[in-house]
């Protein structure tokens, strides 16, 4: 497995701070300040840097990415629940809505053959290779590999449960300012930490088992 560019994630940790964090507060400042129009309104134009991001990873990509995918699909519902009736404070979580679903989703996973983490962890690994998608595939008859994927899809789904829950007590107890600069910073310090238990994890996991197969597997392999 590639070691991932140090360089390359905080790039992309600050330009995603800066589009989801910094500009819809400008946004929601400005528009609410000067142009006096409501909250509502001024919401939905802080997604527009999102939605713009989204649009333009899928032309330079020529495929709607992973991530890019759920920006999409978190406003369209957005933009569905808002012409149904819905309010501000609502529409303030609408991330924490797809993450809160994502986490259940998780935890119920654990008690199917394969829960949710082998498939996210395969497409973050192996991408569309048919190659690194077969040998991702065949790890799964090793049982440390198994624990291995339950344990951090264990991660995920209680942090993003987590996540979804602060965040939709923030949304109703904060001035909507407030949240818009408070949030992206919640939102990636929990991320943040699920990320540091699972990278932590994971180096002990390959401390004991070289990453591929469990002792008992390569004494077999080697004897």
């Amino acid at each position: 497995m590639e070691k991932p560019n140090r360089k390359a994630m905080i790039k992309s940790l600050a330009i995603s701070i800066l589009i989801n964090g910094v500009l819809p507060f400008i946004i929601y400042t400005l528009l609410t300040t000067y142009a006096h129009v409501s909250d509502l309104v001024a919401l939905l134009a802080t997604g527009v840097p999102s939605l713009i991001d989204s649009i333009v990873g899928i032309i330079r990509h020529r495929r709607i990415d992973f991530l890019a995918g759920i920006v999409l699909f978190g406003i369209v519902v957005s933009l569905i629940f808002i012409s149904l009736g819905g309010s501000a404070r609502l529409y303030l979580i609408r991330e924490s809505f797809l993450t809160g679903a994502y986490g259940v989703a998780c935890v119920v996973s654990l008690f199917f053959p394969k829960p949710i983490g082998f498939y996210t962890g395969r497409y973050f690994v192996a991408g569309n290779d048919p190659k690194r998608i077969e040998g991702f595939n065949a790890m799964w008859q090793y049982p440390q590999f198994r624990t291995m994927i339950r344990m951090q899809t264990t991660f995920w789904g209680v942090g993003t449960i987590l996540e979804a829950v602060l965040r939709g007590y923030m949304a109703f107890t904060m001035p909507i300012p407030q949240f818009l600069a408070v949030s992206p910073i919640v939102n990636w310090g929990i991320i943040g930490a699920i990320i540091v238990v699972s990278i932590f994890y994971m180096r002990g996991w390959k401390r004991k088992y070289d990453g591929t197969m469990g002792p008992q597997e390569k004494s077999e392999q080697t004897a």
